[in-house]
């Protein structure tokens, strides 16, 4: 029976082994010898299943880096996940990894489609997690041949087929909005690292957008915003950027599919000019490797569903940076000390700072008062702005009614500032402090909030 319902399955695994064997026998790298077998492979059963289109690109790698997947799969035109490659009888079971595979896994594990194998042993990974069984083929890669055959052939099926079909899911809360990100932009940051290498061994000069875009790209990043940069931090700044940005589009209602990175930035650009002409300014011009992960991110992005994020949760962004540098990075956390002050702790001193404003500066009307102006040189996601747009929402409903709080919080907007080193966490207070204003009716300030990215902390003469 099994023949007969996968004889062209069987037909295609014995076609892969009698390739895989003669590809074997002419030396050079194995893992390379049976990528051009692996693929007609792939290719077979993506046209059994209606994927009439399967192909292939090199995830381009620094040997000593070791941390992006040998090549990502698109199906039907779309990415559809990546491949580890192992070369032949090294099991891909993550318990068996030697010092330097277990390094790697541990940045590709979150991945959320990711297929390893060494030709023999297929293992499928879902953001972490092995989904279904391991598949084994009977035979070797070298001596084999023809006669090369998956044990169980519905299985094989079923788990290619899973890979093949992959497509992002609905994302509903902060949890699995942080779980299914933070691995796609520890992989954008990984890219831009390994370009910026390779940027540094090329002749071309610094000028040369061309062959090199992404040092130009660095440099205009320290002449404009951060001086002291290095290449860690401009890959940070930049991967953080483009998810946070992307995040912000969708909560916005920016469409996401069908449409390019730099329209979308165009459609930031009225109420968010920093993110918008940053997407803009960070995804023009990218090659074909980088728009594979960006078209990745972007797919995954276009499924948060922000109502249902929203749905039953006061301010479901409080500690989305925070979770998402948990998973993204923990030293990057601890480094940049991105821990939040608990809201009640916030409340208090937003309290005690009015009191101030009342019997010492003779504001009575507190954070209400027209010459009040109130900056955060640190604001991180914005929770000190937030808790005193809605203070000033809150007194103003309890003196004039419900209605007169949109009009203060709309005089409130244009007089508040806040300045932050990290575009992640930029991005967040802007998401949040226009959610906020929606929730009280109100509109932005002409021109956008007066929210900046900077280090308020750094030489002002570099």
């Amino acid at each position: 029976m099994s023949e007969g319902l996968y004889g062209w399955l069987l037909a295609a695994v014995a076609e892969f082994g009698r390739q895989s064997k003669i590809k074997l026998s002419g030396g050079g790298s194995e893992e390379a010898a049976i990528r051009g077998p692996l693929e007609n492979l792939l290719r077979a059963v993506g046209e059994r299943h209606n994927q009439h289109e399967v192909t292939w690109h090199d995830e381009y790698r620094i040997a000593d880096l070791g941390v992006r997947p040998d090549y990502a799969i698109r199906a039907g035109g779309d990415l559809t996940g990546y491949i580890e490659l192992k070369k032949p009888a090294l099991s891909v079971d993550p318990d068996t990894f030697n010092k330097t595979n277990r390094e790697q896994w541990e940045k590709l594990r979150n991945l959320p489609n990711l297929l390893y194998s060494n030709g023999t042993e297929w293992r499928l990974f879902r953001d972490g997690r092995q989904l279904g069984e391991t598949v084994h083929f009977v035979g070797t890669l070298r001596n084999a041949g023809d006669r090369l055959a998956p044990g169980d052939p519905a299985a094989f099926d079923a788990l290619l087929k899973l890979f093949l079909n992959w497509k992002p899911p609905r994302i509903s809360n902060v949890s699995r909005l942080v779980q299914h990100l933070a691995p796609l932009c520890r992989l954008l940051r990984s890219a831009v690292l390994e370009q910026l290498s390779a940027e540094a061994r090329s002749s071309a000069p610094d000028d040369d957008l061309r062959a090199r875009p992404f040092t130009g790209l660095k440099n205009e990043w320290r002449r404009l915003l951060f001086p002291s940069a290095d290449n860690a931090t401009f890959a940070d700044g930049y991967a953080q950027s483009v998810t946070f940005a992307l995040l912000l589009a969708r909560s916005e209602d920016v469409p996401l599919e069908g449409v390019g990175l730099h329209d979308v930035g165009r459609s930031l650009n009225a109420d968010h000019a920093l993110m918008g002409r940053a997407l803009q300014l960070l995804t023009d011009n990218v090659n074909e490797r980088f728009s594979v992960t960006l078209d990745l991110l972007r797919r995954t992005v276009a499924k948060v569903d922000w109502p249902a994020i929203r749905s039953g949760n006061r301010d479901a962004y409080l500690h989305l940076y925070e979770h998402f540098l948990t998973v993204y990075d923990p030293e990057l956390r601890q480094k940049s000390g991105s821990y939040y002050t608990p809201h009640q702790v916030v409340e208090e001193m937003v309290r005690l700072t009015e009191d101030v404003l009342h019997t010492c500066l003779d504001q009575q009307a507190g954070f209400g008062e027209q010459e009040v102006r109130i900056v955060d040189p640190a604001m991180g996601t914005g929770t000190y702005l937030h808790t005193i747009i809605d203070r000033v929402a809150e007194q103003a409903a309890e003196r004039s009614g419900p209605a007169m709080a949109t009009d203060a919080i709309s005089r409130l907007a244009a007089r508040l500032y806040g300045f932050e080193l990290q575009m992640g966490p930029f991005a967040v207070a802007e998401l949040r402090t226009s959610d906020l204003l929606k929730r009280h009716g109100a509109a932005p300030p002409e021109g956008g909030l007066s929210l900046f990215v900077t280090d308020t902390l750094d030489n002002p003469f570099v």
